[in-house]
């Protein structure tokens, strides 16, 4: 399932691709991957600067629009079932949603402030501030809670969802953090990756709330781990080579780590609930993308899907029978 935040900042050959510089608006759309046979069986246009997925369960999905809007989708028609506005248009913020208790998605809004979205009345219950510049956010795996990471201070904050709240933060970690994940197998941690040249990944205990760095020796940009194991990955875009990787890691605190090349610049990732594989999204360059299918257990890549447009979050069902890619065309 999806736990990530995606990079706001492309580079397409020798180039920075930055989506905030432009002022026009890009469609965006969907493609849905069956997990059993790796084929692609259904697409969606349409979406005006899409930027995050969330899914719904097994049955719907949502984006999340740069222009302060939310698409609401029946997955199995692939048809847009409603759309409402959740804020004004923004550069900067629509990148994340998660869902830390029933009913309800958070997702970062504009000008850096938390959206709570009711699903039951497609509107807006809540917004409110967690820090000065929130870059990415997870759902606690045990308890009502979810974590903002904060580029703004280099901190992770713990808030309650029943009363929008925060109860605890850490100290600075040693980079900005671009995604955050919860692990549901001890539930002990939490795992922040910051996009520095050591490629560190904060491991935050929450018992203590206190960080100690993992080294993975490039700059990440997204992280899943996997459901009811220890097993978690961490994309590397690698702008400078010709190719990026996927870090496969084995435990929460002196992990074994194992490179995996990707074809192209690995931005998002997510993990298939109820399989053993995580899903890469990468940019292979002139406006196209590719979906690659990794077997943790064997570190073998076992499918690869190319899609059209630049990439932006990928995520799967909760039964893990199918997998969504989001990517524009600007």
């Amino acid at each position: 399932m999806k736990v990530r935040r995606m990079l706001p900042l492309l580079l397409i050959a020798s180039a920075c691709y930055n989506p905030e510089e432009h002022d026009i608006v890009s469609e965006s759309g969907v493609v849905k991957i069956r997990v059993a046979d790796n084929s692609v069986v259904g697409t969606v246009g349409g979406v005006p600067d899409g930027r995050a997925l969330c899914s719904l369960g097994n049955l719907e999905f949502m984006v999340a629009s740069g222009t302060g809007s939310v698409y609401r989708f029946d997955s199995q028609s692939m048809a847009l079932d409603t759309s409402f506005s959740v804020g004004f248009g923004s550069g900067s913020g629509y990148r994340d949603m998660i869902i830390p208790k029933p009913g309800y998605v958070y997702l970062i809004g504009g000008a850096g402030r938390i959206v709570e979205v009711s699903l039951a009345g497609n509107s807006v219950a809540a917004e409110f501030q967690v820090g000065s510049l929130p870059s990415a956010m997870c759902a606690s795996q045990s308890v009502q809670r979810f974590y903002v990471a904060d580029e703004g201070d280099c901190r992770i904050r713990e808030v309650d969802a029943t009363t929008n709240t925060v109860l605890r933060q850490t100290e600075p970690l040693g980079a900005a953090p671009v995604a955050v994940a919860a692990e549901s197998y001890l539930k002990e941690s939490l795992l922040a990756v910051c996009a520095d040249e050591a490629g560190t990944v904060g491991r935050v205990a929450l018992n203590t709330f206190h960080v100690s760095p993992i080294y993975i020796y490039s700059p990440g940009s997204d992280i899943s781990i996997f459901p009811a194991d220890t097993v978690w990955a961490v994309t590397h875009p690698d702008w400078s080579a010709d190719n990026g990787r996927v870090a496969i890691c084995s435990n929460f605190y002196m992990p074994e780590v194992t490179h995996i090349q990707i074809a192209g610049h690995p931005t998002s990732i997510c993990s298939v609930p109820g399989t053993t594989l995580f899903y890469v999204l990468s940019y292979l360059g002139s406006g196209a993308s590719r979906v690659t299918a990794v077997n943790y257990v064997t570190n073998a890549v076992v499918a690869e899907i190319d899609i059209a447009g630049f990439p932006w979050d990928i995520t799967s069902h909760a039964n893990g029978e199918f997998v969504l890619a989001l990517t524009s065309g600007l």
